[in-house]
Protein backbone atom coordinates (compact mmCIF):
# COMPACT_ATOMS: atom_id res chain seq x y z
CA UNK A 1 0.00 0.00 0.00
CA UNK A 2 1.10 3.44 -0.94
CA UNK A 3 0.01 6.74 0.77
CA UNK A 4 -1.15 9.33 -1.67
CA UNK A 5 -2.14 13.39 -0.79
CA UNK A 6 -5.65 14.22 -1.88
CA UNK A 7 -5.74 17.70 -2.64
CA UNK A 8 -9.47 18.37 -1.39
CA UNK A 9 -8.74 20.24 1.63
CA UNK A 10 -5.18 20.09 2.93
CA UNK A 11 -3.27 20.40 -0.46
CA UNK A 12 -5.62 23.34 -2.16
CA UNK A 13 -3.19 26.12 -1.97
CA UNK A 14 -0.23 24.39 -2.99
CA UNK A 15 1.35 24.68 -6.57
CA UNK A 16 1.83 21.38 -8.38
CA UNK A 17 5.66 21.82 -7.50
CA UNK A 18 4.98 22.86 -3.85
CA UNK A 19 2.72 19.61 -3.51
CA UNK A 20 5.74 17.01 -5.25
CA UNK A 21 8.46 18.95 -2.62
CA UNK A 22 6.02 17.98 0.34
CA UNK A 23 5.52 14.71 -0.86
CA UNK A 24 8.97 13.99 -1.27
CA UNK A 25 9.66 15.67 2.32
CA UNK A 26 7.19 13.63 3.98
CA UNK A 27 7.31 10.05 2.58
CA UNK A 28 4.05 10.32 -0.10
CA UNK A 29 4.40 7.94 -2.63
CA UNK A 30 1.27 9.83 -4.32
CA UNK A 31 -1.09 13.18 -5.09
CA UNK A 32 -4.42 12.50 -6.09
CA UNK A 33 -5.21 16.35 -7.72
CA UNK A 34 -8.58 17.36 -7.04
CA UNK A 35 -10.45 19.00 -10.48
CA UNK A 36 -12.88 21.64 -10.52
CA UNK A 37 -12.56 23.28 -7.66
CA UNK A 38 -10.21 25.58 -8.27
CA UNK A 39 -7.37 23.95 -6.71
CA UNK A 40 -3.82 25.66 -7.28
CA UNK A 41 -2.11 22.14 -8.70
CA UNK A 42 -3.88 23.51 -12.07
CA UNK A 43 -4.68 19.71 -13.30
CA UNK A 44 -7.69 21.08 -15.34
CA UNK A 45 -10.28 20.07 -18.10
CA UNK A 46 -8.78 24.11 -19.14
CA UNK A 47 -5.13 22.95 -19.01
CA UNK A 48 -3.24 23.96 -22.53
CA UNK A 49 -1.26 20.82 -24.58
CA UNK A 50 1.57 22.62 -23.45
CA UNK A 51 0.37 22.72 -19.69
CA UNK A 52 -0.48 19.13 -19.95
CA UNK A 53 3.05 18.42 -20.96
CA UNK A 54 4.72 20.19 -18.41
CA UNK A 55 2.20 18.65 -15.84
CA UNK A 56 3.50 15.29 -16.97
CA UNK A 57 6.94 16.06 -17.33
CA UNK A 58 6.75 17.23 -13.62
CA UNK A 59 5.60 13.99 -12.32
CA UNK A 60 7.91 12.18 -14.63
CA UNK A 61 10.97 13.84 -12.85
CA UNK A 62 9.68 12.74 -9.47
CA UNK A 63 9.54 9.73 -7.16
CA UNK A 64 5.81 10.85 -6.53
CA UNK A 65 3.12 9.56 -8.51
CA UNK A 66 -0.05 11.22 -10.01
CA UNK A 67 -2.39 9.02 -8.45
CA UNK A 68 -5.25 10.09 -9.84
CA UNK A 69 -7.66 12.82 -10.55
CA UNK A 70 -10.62 13.16 -8.77
CA UNK A 71 -13.65 14.88 -10.57
CA UNK A 72 -17.24 16.39 -9.75
CA UNK A 73 -18.58 14.20 -12.18
CA UNK A 74 -22.02 12.23 -10.44
CA UNK A 75 -24.93 10.46 -12.42
CA UNK A 76 -27.84 9.43 -10.23
CA UNK A 77 -29.83 12.65 -12.33
CA UNK A 78 -32.93 11.42 -13.25
CA UNK A 79 -33.13 13.35 -16.49
CA UNK A 80 -30.95 11.61 -19.12
CA UNK A 81 -29.51 15.09 -20.90
CA UNK A 82 -28.20 15.69 -17.26
CA UNK A 83 -26.51 12.62 -16.99
CA UNK A 84 -25.14 12.64 -20.41
CA UNK A 85 -23.56 15.75 -20.19
CA UNK A 86 -21.87 14.46 -16.85
CA UNK A 87 -20.90 11.42 -19.16
CA UNK A 88 -19.14 13.78 -21.93
CA UNK A 89 -17.37 16.16 -18.33
CA UNK A 90 -15.78 12.29 -17.52
CA UNK A 91 -14.68 11.85 -20.59
CA UNK A 92 -12.89 14.99 -21.13
CA UNK A 93 -11.33 13.99 -17.87
CA UNK A 94 -10.78 10.56 -19.45
CA UNK A 95 -8.39 12.83 -22.02
CA UNK A 96 -7.06 14.75 -19.44
CA UNK A 97 -5.73 11.99 -17.27
CA UNK A 98 -4.47 9.96 -20.15
CA UNK A 99 -2.21 13.52 -21.72
CA UNK A 100 -0.94 13.95 -18.09
CA UNK A 101 -0.55 10.72 -17.09
CA UNK A 102 -2.64 9.75 -14.32
CA UNK A 103 -3.79 5.85 -14.28
CA UNK A 104 -7.62 6.97 -13.13
CA UNK A 105 -10.30 9.29 -12.50
CA UNK A 106 -13.12 9.43 -9.76
CA UNK A 107 -16.70 9.86 -10.22
CA UNK A 108 -19.56 9.74 -8.20
CA UNK A 109 -22.92 7.88 -7.75
CA UNK A 110 -23.99 10.28 -5.74
CA UNK A 111 -27.64 10.41 -4.29
CA UNK A 112 -30.68 8.89 -4.64
CA UNK A 113 -33.37 11.56 -5.92
CA UNK A 114 -36.43 11.84 -3.40
CA UNK A 115 -38.56 9.43 -4.50
CA UNK A 116 -36.73 7.65 -7.08
CA UNK A 117 -36.62 4.11 -8.12
CA UNK A 118 -33.30 3.08 -6.49
CA UNK A 119 -33.19 0.10 -8.94
CA UNK A 120 -33.43 2.73 -11.30
CA UNK A 121 -30.97 5.17 -10.18
CA UNK A 122 -28.19 2.16 -9.73
CA UNK A 123 -29.15 0.99 -13.43
CA UNK A 124 -28.92 4.58 -14.64
CA UNK A 125 -24.98 4.98 -12.49
CA UNK A 126 -24.46 1.71 -14.33
CA UNK A 127 -24.69 2.68 -17.73
CA UNK A 128 -23.05 5.74 -17.49
CA UNK A 129 -19.98 3.70 -16.30
CA UNK A 130 -20.10 1.44 -18.94
CA UNK A 131 -20.26 4.36 -22.02
CA UNK A 132 -17.20 5.88 -20.08
CA UNK A 133 -15.31 2.57 -19.84
CA UNK A 134 -15.94 1.69 -23.21
CA UNK A 135 -14.56 5.34 -24.35
CA UNK A 136 -11.73 4.76 -21.83
CA UNK A 137 -10.93 1.23 -23.48
CA UNK A 138 -7.43 1.96 -24.83
CA UNK A 139 -6.27 5.10 -22.77
CA UNK A 140 -4.36 3.27 -20.18
CA UNK A 141 -7.08 5.05 -17.75
CA UNK A 142 -9.85 3.37 -15.37
CA UNK A 143 -13.04 5.47 -14.01
CA UNK A 144 -13.78 4.73 -10.46
CA UNK A 145 -16.56 5.31 -8.75
CA UNK A 146 -16.39 6.18 -5.45
CA UNK A 147 -18.44 4.71 -2.45
CA UNK A 148 -19.53 8.35 -1.52
CA UNK A 149 -23.09 9.68 -0.56
CA UNK A 150 -26.15 7.59 -0.84
CA UNK A 151 -23.33 4.88 -2.72
CA UNK A 152 -21.26 4.35 0.56
CA UNK A 153 -23.27 0.97 0.77
CA UNK A 154 -21.17 -1.27 -0.58
CA UNK A 155 -24.33 -2.81 -2.38
CA UNK A 156 -25.00 -0.01 -4.50
CA UNK A 157 -21.62 0.61 -5.37
CA UNK A 158 -21.06 -2.94 -6.39
CA UNK A 159 -24.41 -3.35 -8.26
CA UNK A 160 -23.20 0.13 -10.34
CA UNK A 161 -19.81 -1.12 -11.48
CA UNK A 162 -21.21 -4.74 -12.21
CA UNK A 163 -24.33 -3.25 -13.79
CA UNK A 164 -21.08 -1.18 -16.26
CA UNK A 165 -19.36 -4.81 -16.61
CA UNK A 166 -16.07 -3.27 -18.11
CA UNK A 167 -12.46 -3.50 -16.90
CA UNK A 168 -12.07 0.37 -17.35
CA UNK A 169 -14.61 0.60 -14.37
CA UNK A 170 -13.69 -0.12 -10.61
CA UNK A 171 -14.24 1.37 -6.86
CA UNK A 172 -12.98 3.40 -4.87
CA UNK A 173 -13.63 2.74 -0.90
CA UNK A 174 -14.41 5.69 1.01
CA UNK A 175 -14.00 5.00 5.01
CA UNK A 176 -17.08 5.99 5.82
CA UNK A 177 -18.43 5.74 9.74
CA UNK A 178 -21.76 4.41 8.20
CA UNK A 179 -20.91 1.15 6.94
CA UNK A 180 -20.23 0.02 10.43
CA UNK A 181 -23.90 0.14 11.47
CA UNK A 182 -24.48 -2.58 8.53
CA UNK A 183 -22.20 -5.33 9.52
CA UNK A 184 -17.73 -5.96 10.10
CA UNK A 185 -16.38 -3.66 7.30
CA UNK A 186 -14.28 -7.18 6.18
CA UNK A 187 -18.01 -8.39 4.93
CA UNK A 188 -18.33 -5.68 2.19
CA UNK A 189 -14.77 -5.15 1.57
CA UNK A 190 -14.17 -8.63 0.68
CA UNK A 191 -17.34 -8.74 -2.01
CA UNK A 192 -15.49 -5.32 -3.16
CA UNK A 193 -11.90 -6.38 -3.51
CA UNK A 194 -12.51 -7.79 -7.34
CA UNK A 195 -12.84 -3.91 -8.07
CA UNK A 196 -10.95 -1.97 -5.51
CA UNK A 197 -8.85 0.19 -7.80
CA UNK A 198 -8.24 3.24 -4.78
CA UNK A 199 -8.88 3.92 -1.39
CA UNK A 200 -10.07 6.99 0.34
CA UNK A 201 -9.18 7.52 4.26
CA UNK A 202 -10.07 10.74 6.20
CA UNK A 203 -8.72 11.44 10.02
CA UNK A 204 -6.59 8.57 11.04
CA UNK A 205 -6.82 9.00 14.90
CA UNK A 206 -10.89 9.29 14.80
CA UNK A 207 -11.97 6.72 16.75
CA UNK A 208 -15.03 6.53 14.21
CA UNK A 209 -13.50 4.02 11.96
CA UNK A 210 -11.42 1.10 12.76
CA UNK A 211 -8.41 1.67 10.84
CA UNK A 212 -6.00 -0.27 12.01
CA UNK A 213 -8.22 -3.08 11.21
CA UNK A 214 -8.71 -1.86 7.90
CA UNK A 215 -5.04 -1.59 6.95
CA UNK A 216 -4.70 -5.80 8.33
CA UNK A 217 -7.72 -6.37 5.74
CA UNK A 218 -6.29 -4.72 2.81
CA UNK A 219 -3.15 -6.28 3.52
CA UNK A 220 -4.87 -9.98 3.62
CA UNK A 221 -6.02 -9.44 0.24
CA UNK A 222 -3.41 -8.46 -1.64
CA UNK A 223 -4.30 -4.70 -2.41
CA UNK A 224 -1.11 -2.55 -3.17
CA UNK A 225 -2.61 0.35 -4.42
CA UNK A 226 -2.86 3.96 -3.14
CA UNK A 227 -4.33 5.29 -0.36
CA UNK A 228 -5.58 8.63 -0.21
CA UNK A 229 -5.79 10.95 2.44
CA UNK A 230 -8.74 13.24 2.62
CA UNK A 231 -8.41 15.29 5.88
CA UNK A 232 -10.33 18.29 7.29
CA UNK A 233 -8.56 21.36 6.62
CA UNK A 234 -6.12 23.60 8.48
CA UNK A 235 -4.53 26.29 9.61
CA UNK A 236 -0.97 24.71 9.37
CA UNK A 237 -1.59 22.14 6.39
CA UNK A 238 1.95 21.07 6.27
CA UNK A 239 1.95 20.52 10.05
CA UNK A 240 -1.13 17.74 9.66
CA UNK A 241 0.45 16.48 6.07
CA UNK A 242 3.76 15.49 8.08
CA UNK A 243 1.38 14.14 11.39
CA UNK A 244 -0.49 11.58 9.47
CA UNK A 245 2.50 10.61 7.20
CA UNK A 246 3.69 9.46 10.30
CA UNK A 247 0.88 8.16 11.65
CA UNK A 248 -0.16 5.97 8.67
CA UNK A 249 3.11 4.64 8.82
CA UNK A 250 2.91 3.31 12.06
CA UNK A 251 -0.68 1.82 11.71
CA UNK A 252 0.48 0.43 8.66
CA UNK A 253 3.43 -1.80 10.22
CA UNK A 254 1.19 -2.75 13.02
CA UNK A 255 -1.79 -3.77 11.24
Amino acid sequence: MKLSLLTYLLGKDYTLDELLALCIKYGYAGVECRAQLGHRHGVELSATPEERARIKAAFAASAVRLAGISTSCRFEALDKAERDEQVATAKSFIDLAAAVGAPRIRVFGNAFPKGANKSQVIENVGMCLREIGEYAETSGVDCNLEMHGDFYYWEYALKAVRIADHPRIGIVYNCDPRELAWSPIRNFLEPVAPYLRHVHAHDLESSNYPYREFFHILKDIGYGGFISLECNASADPEKVIALYARLFQWMYWNA
